[in-house]
Protein backbone atom coordinates (compact mmCIF):
# COMPACT_ATOMS: atom_id res chain seq x y z
CA UNK A 1 0.00 0.00 0.00
CA UNK A 2 2.55 2.27 1.03
CA UNK A 3 4.33 1.47 -2.62
CA UNK A 4 1.32 2.53 -4.46
CA UNK A 5 1.19 6.24 -2.31
CA UNK A 6 4.84 6.91 -3.57
CA UNK A 7 3.24 6.23 -7.20
CA UNK A 8 0.41 8.12 -6.16
CA UNK A 9 2.77 11.27 -5.08
CA UNK A 10 4.98 10.85 -7.62
CA UNK A 11 2.17 10.88 -10.70
CA UNK A 12 0.26 13.91 -8.78
CA UNK A 13 3.49 15.95 -8.84
CA UNK A 14 4.49 15.10 -12.22
CA UNK A 15 1.03 16.06 -13.60
CA UNK A 16 0.71 19.48 -11.38
CA UNK A 17 4.35 20.03 -12.84
CA UNK A 18 2.98 19.50 -16.26
CA UNK A 19 -0.70 21.45 -15.71
CA UNK A 20 -0.88 23.99 -18.12
CA UNK A 21 -4.37 25.04 -16.82
CA UNK A 22 -5.46 26.77 -14.14
CA UNK A 23 -3.34 29.12 -11.37
CA UNK A 24 0.30 29.60 -12.05
CA UNK A 25 1.18 29.26 -8.31
CA UNK A 26 -0.80 26.54 -6.99
CA UNK A 27 0.22 23.74 -9.49
CA UNK A 28 4.63 23.93 -8.73
CA UNK A 29 3.55 24.15 -5.36
CA UNK A 30 1.28 21.06 -5.09
CA UNK A 31 4.07 19.37 -7.49
CA UNK A 32 6.79 19.81 -5.12
CA UNK A 33 4.55 19.10 -2.12
CA UNK A 34 3.83 15.76 -3.30
CA UNK A 35 7.02 15.07 -4.50
CA UNK A 36 8.26 15.35 -0.93
CA UNK A 37 5.19 13.39 0.28
CA UNK A 38 6.46 10.84 -1.96
CA UNK A 39 9.90 11.21 -1.12
CA UNK A 40 8.88 11.02 2.96
CA UNK A 41 6.76 7.46 2.07
CA UNK A 42 9.85 6.28 -0.14
CA UNK A 43 12.69 6.78 2.68
CA UNK A 44 9.83 4.70 5.55
CA UNK A 45 10.09 1.90 3.19
CA UNK A 46 13.85 1.83 2.97
CA UNK A 47 14.58 2.47 6.42
CA UNK A 48 11.94 -0.90 7.31
CA UNK A 49 13.50 -2.60 4.88
CA UNK A 50 16.91 -1.99 6.20
CA UNK A 51 18.34 -0.45 3.26
CA UNK A 52 19.10 3.21 4.77
CA UNK A 53 22.26 2.17 5.06
CA UNK A 54 22.80 1.66 2.01
CA UNK A 55 21.45 4.86 0.40
CA UNK A 56 24.01 7.37 2.20
CA UNK A 57 22.43 10.62 2.03
CA UNK A 58 19.19 9.52 1.36
CA UNK A 59 17.78 9.65 4.69
CA UNK A 60 19.24 13.36 5.46
CA UNK A 61 18.13 14.74 2.41
CA UNK A 62 14.32 13.26 2.75
CA UNK A 63 14.37 14.76 6.31
CA UNK A 64 15.58 18.15 4.90
CA UNK A 65 12.31 18.39 2.41
CA UNK A 66 10.29 17.83 5.01
CA UNK A 67 11.16 20.87 6.31
CA UNK A 68 9.18 22.48 2.70
CA UNK A 69 5.76 20.93 3.61
CA UNK A 70 4.39 23.58 6.02
CA UNK A 71 5.44 26.63 3.57
CA UNK A 72 4.70 24.68 0.91
CA UNK A 73 0.51 23.87 2.13
CA UNK A 74 0.52 27.50 3.54
CA UNK A 75 1.38 28.90 -0.16
CA UNK A 76 -1.17 26.48 -1.62
CA UNK A 77 -4.00 27.69 0.62
CA UNK A 78 -2.98 31.01 0.50
CA UNK A 79 -3.02 30.52 -3.26
CA UNK A 80 -6.53 29.62 -3.09
CA UNK A 81 -7.62 32.99 -1.63
CA UNK A 82 -7.71 36.50 -3.15
CA UNK A 83 -4.27 37.05 -2.49
CA UNK A 84 -3.32 34.13 -5.55
CA UNK A 85 -0.73 35.59 -7.13
CA UNK A 86 1.48 37.51 -4.91
CA UNK A 87 4.37 35.05 -5.74
CA UNK A 88 7.02 37.21 -4.38
CA UNK A 89 6.27 35.68 -1.02
CA UNK A 90 7.89 32.41 -2.37
CA UNK A 91 11.68 33.12 -1.22
CA UNK A 92 10.35 34.51 2.28
CA UNK A 93 8.56 31.35 3.27
CA UNK A 94 11.00 28.95 1.90
CA UNK A 95 13.88 30.19 2.40
CA UNK A 96 14.62 28.66 5.68
CA UNK A 97 14.01 25.57 3.90
CA UNK A 98 16.41 26.29 0.97
CA UNK A 99 19.15 26.91 3.72
CA UNK A 100 18.44 23.93 5.47
CA UNK A 101 18.11 21.68 2.44
CA UNK A 102 21.52 23.37 1.61
CA UNK A 103 23.28 22.60 4.35
CA UNK A 104 21.72 19.10 4.39
CA UNK A 105 23.26 18.57 0.66
CA UNK A 106 26.95 20.49 1.72
CA UNK A 107 27.64 18.58 4.94
CA UNK A 108 26.65 14.95 2.64
CA UNK A 109 29.08 16.20 -0.29
CA UNK A 110 31.93 17.10 2.17
CA UNK A 111 31.21 14.87 5.46
CA UNK A 112 34.84 15.91 6.70
CA UNK A 113 35.28 19.31 6.23
CA UNK A 114 34.77 21.90 9.26
CA UNK A 115 31.52 22.93 7.54
CA UNK A 116 29.93 19.73 6.75
CA UNK A 117 30.66 18.70 10.27
CA UNK A 118 29.22 21.18 11.87
CA UNK A 119 25.98 21.29 8.94
CA UNK A 120 25.39 17.16 10.84
CA UNK A 121 25.70 18.08 14.22
CA UNK A 122 23.21 20.85 13.66
CA UNK A 123 20.72 18.94 11.30
CA UNK A 124 21.31 15.57 13.43
CA UNK A 125 20.03 17.64 16.67
CA UNK A 126 17.16 16.99 18.65
CA UNK A 127 16.21 20.44 19.04
CA UNK A 128 16.38 20.71 15.43
CA UNK A 129 13.43 18.23 15.53
CA UNK A 130 11.69 20.31 17.99
CA UNK A 131 12.43 23.66 15.84
CA UNK A 132 10.72 21.55 12.98
CA UNK A 133 7.54 20.87 14.85
CA UNK A 134 7.38 24.22 16.54
CA UNK A 135 7.89 26.02 13.32
CA UNK A 136 5.16 23.21 11.66
CA UNK A 137 3.00 24.18 14.21
CA UNK A 138 2.33 27.96 13.83
CA UNK A 139 1.78 27.62 10.21
CA UNK A 140 -1.01 25.20 10.59
CA UNK A 141 -2.40 28.09 12.69
CA UNK A 142 -2.09 30.61 10.02
CA UNK A 143 -3.98 27.87 7.78
CA UNK A 144 -6.73 27.42 10.44
CA UNK A 145 -7.30 30.99 10.75
CA UNK A 146 -7.06 31.66 7.56
CA UNK A 147 -10.15 28.40 6.90
CA UNK A 148 -12.41 30.79 9.19
CA UNK A 149 -12.17 33.38 7.49
CA UNK A 150 -15.78 33.92 6.15
CA UNK A 151 -15.21 35.57 2.54
CA UNK A 152 -13.19 32.62 1.37
CA UNK A 153 -14.94 29.04 0.62
CA UNK A 154 -12.39 26.48 0.52
CA UNK A 155 -12.93 23.39 -1.45
CA UNK A 156 -13.41 19.79 0.56
CA UNK A 157 -10.73 18.26 -1.11
CA UNK A 158 -8.16 20.84 -0.13
CA UNK A 159 -9.11 20.49 3.22
CA UNK A 160 -8.77 17.29 3.52
CA UNK A 161 -4.97 18.09 2.20
CA UNK A 162 -4.46 20.09 4.99
CA UNK A 163 -6.39 18.19 7.30
CA UNK A 164 -4.60 15.15 7.02
CA UNK A 165 -1.22 16.14 7.01
CA UNK A 166 -1.74 17.83 9.75
CA UNK A 167 -3.19 15.16 11.53
CA UNK A 168 -0.54 12.37 10.51
CA UNK A 169 1.95 15.50 11.64
CA UNK A 170 0.03 15.44 15.22
CA UNK A 171 0.48 11.49 15.35
CA UNK A 172 4.48 11.95 14.16
CA UNK A 173 4.64 14.09 17.27
CA UNK A 174 3.58 12.27 19.96
CA UNK A 175 5.52 9.36 18.54
CA UNK A 176 8.54 11.41 18.52
CA UNK A 177 8.06 12.89 22.12
CA UNK A 178 7.51 9.20 23.37
CA UNK A 179 10.74 8.12 21.65
CA UNK A 180 12.42 11.42 23.45
CA UNK A 181 11.17 10.76 26.68
CA UNK A 182 10.39 6.89 27.38
CA UNK A 183 12.31 4.70 24.71
CA UNK A 184 12.58 4.47 21.11
CA UNK A 185 10.17 2.88 19.15
CA UNK A 186 10.22 0.37 15.92
CA UNK A 187 10.22 1.61 12.60
CA UNK A 188 6.82 -0.47 12.21
CA UNK A 189 5.36 2.49 13.80
CA UNK A 190 6.57 4.97 11.37
CA UNK A 191 5.66 2.57 8.21
CA UNK A 192 1.72 2.81 9.53
CA UNK A 193 1.92 6.99 9.81
CA UNK A 194 3.08 6.83 6.29
CA UNK A 195 0.51 4.33 5.35
CA UNK A 196 -1.83 7.09 6.27
CA UNK A 197 -0.03 9.74 3.63
CA UNK A 198 -0.61 6.67 1.14
CA UNK A 199 -4.01 6.60 1.81
CA UNK A 200 -4.75 10.49 1.69
CA UNK A 201 -3.01 10.61 -1.74
CA UNK A 202 -4.75 7.75 -3.32
CA UNK A 203 -7.85 9.40 -2.67
CA UNK A 204 -6.82 12.44 -3.73
CA UNK A 205 -5.43 11.10 -7.33
CA UNK A 206 -9.34 9.65 -8.43
CA UNK A 207 -10.72 13.07 -6.80
CA UNK A 208 -10.34 17.37 -7.92
CA UNK A 209 -7.91 18.36 -5.79
CA UNK A 210 -9.12 22.27 -5.29
CA UNK A 211 -7.18 24.00 -8.19
CA UNK A 212 -9.56 26.03 -9.73
CA UNK A 213 -9.31 25.87 -13.55
CA UNK A 214 -9.98 28.85 -15.47
CA UNK A 215 -11.53 27.84 -18.64
CA UNK A 216 -11.06 29.96 -21.72
CA UNK A 217 -12.53 30.29 -24.84
CA UNK A 218 -10.96 30.14 -28.23
CA UNK A 219 -12.68 32.32 -29.94
CA UNK A 220 -9.70 33.52 -32.38
CA UNK A 221 -10.95 32.57 -35.93
CA UNK A 222 -14.85 31.59 -34.71
CA UNK A 223 -17.83 32.79 -36.62
CA UNK A 224 -21.45 33.25 -36.03
CA UNK A 225 -23.74 31.86 -37.85
CA UNK A 226 -26.67 33.31 -39.78
CA UNK A 227 -28.76 33.05 -36.89
CA UNK A 228 -26.76 34.51 -34.33
CA UNK A 229 -25.87 37.48 -36.25
CA UNK A 230 -26.83 40.19 -33.94
CA UNK A 231 -28.40 42.36 -36.86
CA UNK A 232 -31.03 43.69 -34.50
CA UNK A 233 -28.63 45.51 -32.61
CA UNK A 234 -28.20 45.19 -28.93
CA UNK A 235 -30.51 43.48 -27.89
CA UNK A 236 -29.43 40.42 -29.74
CA UNK A 237 -25.93 41.39 -29.08
CA UNK A 238 -26.21 40.61 -25.58
CA UNK A 239 -28.60 37.30 -26.31
CA UNK A 240 -25.62 36.20 -28.37
CA UNK A 241 -23.01 36.98 -25.55
CA UNK A 242 -25.02 35.29 -23.22
CA UNK A 243 -25.28 32.36 -25.47
CA UNK A 244 -21.82 31.87 -26.09
CA UNK A 245 -20.13 33.14 -23.28
CA UNK A 246 -17.72 34.86 -24.54
CA UNK A 247 -17.19 36.87 -21.38
CA UNK A 248 -15.56 33.81 -19.85
CA UNK A 249 -12.29 34.50 -21.98
CA UNK A 250 -10.50 36.85 -18.98
CA UNK A 251 -8.34 38.58 -22.81
CA UNK A 252 -11.58 39.61 -23.97
CA UNK A 253 -11.37 43.05 -25.24
CA UNK A 254 -13.51 45.01 -27.94
CA UNK A 255 -11.96 44.44 -31.08
CA UNK A 256 -11.90 40.50 -30.37
CA UNK A 257 -15.90 40.83 -29.74
CA UNK A 258 -16.18 42.85 -32.88
CA UNK A 259 -14.74 39.57 -34.65
CA UNK A 260 -16.69 37.12 -32.97
CA UNK A 261 -20.33 39.11 -33.83
CA UNK A 262 -18.73 40.25 -37.11
CA UNK A 263 -19.29 43.97 -35.89
CA UNK A 264 -17.21 46.82 -37.00
CA UNK A 265 -14.99 48.20 -34.02
CA UNK A 266 -16.44 51.66 -33.64
CA UNK A 267 -19.98 50.56 -34.56
CA UNK A 268 -19.71 47.85 -31.30
CA UNK A 269 -18.04 50.49 -29.18
CA UNK A 270 -21.03 52.95 -29.84
CA UNK A 271 -23.87 51.03 -29.21
CA UNK A 272 -22.05 49.75 -25.83
CA UNK A 273 -22.02 53.37 -24.92
CA UNK A 274 -25.35 54.60 -25.99
CA UNK A 275 -27.74 51.91 -25.65
CA UNK A 276 -26.50 51.38 -22.36
CA UNK A 277 -24.22 54.30 -21.02
CA UNK A 278 -21.64 51.84 -20.33
CA UNK A 279 -17.81 51.44 -21.14
CA UNK A 280 -16.83 47.79 -22.85
CA UNK A 281 -15.32 47.02 -18.85
CA UNK A 282 -18.43 47.28 -17.31
CA UNK A 283 -20.70 46.23 -20.03
CA UNK A 284 -18.26 42.81 -20.08
CA UNK A 285 -18.14 42.69 -16.35
CA UNK A 286 -21.90 42.61 -15.72
CA UNK A 287 -22.12 39.58 -17.75
CA UNK A 288 -19.87 38.02 -15.43
CA UNK A 289 -21.39 39.27 -12.51
CA UNK A 290 -24.74 37.38 -13.22
CA UNK A 291 -22.90 34.33 -14.36
CA UNK A 292 -20.95 34.35 -10.70
CA UNK A 293 -24.20 34.67 -8.95
CA UNK A 294 -26.04 32.28 -11.17
CA UNK A 295 -23.53 29.93 -9.66
CA UNK A 296 -23.44 30.95 -6.08
CA UNK A 297 -27.74 30.44 -5.97
CA UNK A 298 -26.79 27.15 -7.54
CA UNK A 299 -24.68 26.19 -4.33
CA UNK A 300 -21.11 25.99 -6.54
CA UNK A 301 -19.80 27.76 -3.50
CA UNK A 302 -19.70 24.29 -1.60
CA UNK A 303 -17.00 23.06 -4.10
CA UNK A 304 -15.45 25.87 -5.47
CA UNK A 305 -13.90 29.42 -4.08
CA UNK A 306 -16.03 32.62 -4.37
CA UNK A 307 -12.67 34.01 -6.01
CA UNK A 308 -12.42 30.31 -8.06
CA UNK A 309 -15.92 31.14 -9.26
CA UNK A 310 -15.25 34.99 -10.62
CA UNK A 311 -11.91 33.51 -12.12
CA UNK A 312 -14.13 30.98 -13.95
CA UNK A 313 -16.59 33.39 -15.29
CA UNK A 314 -13.41 35.30 -16.90
CA UNK A 315 -12.59 38.01 -13.75
CA UNK A 316 -8.63 37.77 -14.01
CA UNK A 317 -8.35 40.30 -11.03
CA UNK A 318 -9.66 39.94 -7.08
CA UNK A 319 -10.13 43.52 -6.84
CA UNK A 320 -11.94 44.38 -10.23
CA UNK A 321 -14.21 41.43 -9.69
CA UNK A 322 -15.38 42.61 -6.03
CA UNK A 323 -15.55 46.39 -7.22
CA UNK A 324 -17.74 45.03 -10.35
CA UNK A 325 -19.97 42.72 -7.95
CA UNK A 326 -20.17 45.56 -5.38
CA UNK A 327 -21.61 48.18 -8.14
CA UNK A 328 -23.74 45.20 -9.77
CA UNK A 329 -25.46 43.81 -6.98
CA UNK A 330 -24.95 46.43 -3.82
CA UNK A 331 -23.20 44.42 -1.64
CA UNK A 332 -20.13 42.34 -1.13
CA UNK A 333 -20.30 38.61 -2.49
CA UNK A 334 -20.19 37.36 1.42
CA UNK A 335 -22.81 39.60 2.03
CA UNK A 336 -24.89 38.31 -1.39
CA UNK A 337 -24.08 34.49 -0.29
CA UNK A 338 -25.59 35.22 3.56
CA UNK A 339 -28.69 36.80 1.79
CA UNK A 340 -29.56 33.95 -0.35
CA UNK A 341 -28.65 31.00 1.86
Amino acid sequence: MNAVGVGNCFLLSFSYLKKKEGRTLANPILSLLFFILGSVILNTIFNFMGYSDSLNGFEPITNALIFGIAPLLFLYVRGLGKEAHFTNLWSVHLIHFYCYLAITIISIVLPHSSFGQWGRSLTESKWMIFLWNFHFLVYLIVIFLKFRKEDINFPWTSKLLVYGIASIWFLNLLFFLYRFYVQPLPNLFYLNITLLFSVMTLYLFYQKLGVEVIPKSNYRGRKLNKTQMPNGGTDVLVATIREQKYYKDPELDIRALSELVQMPYHELSFKINQEYHQNFNTFINSFRVQEVVQALENQQHKSYTIMGLARQAGFKSASVFYAAFKKEKGSTPTDFLKDII
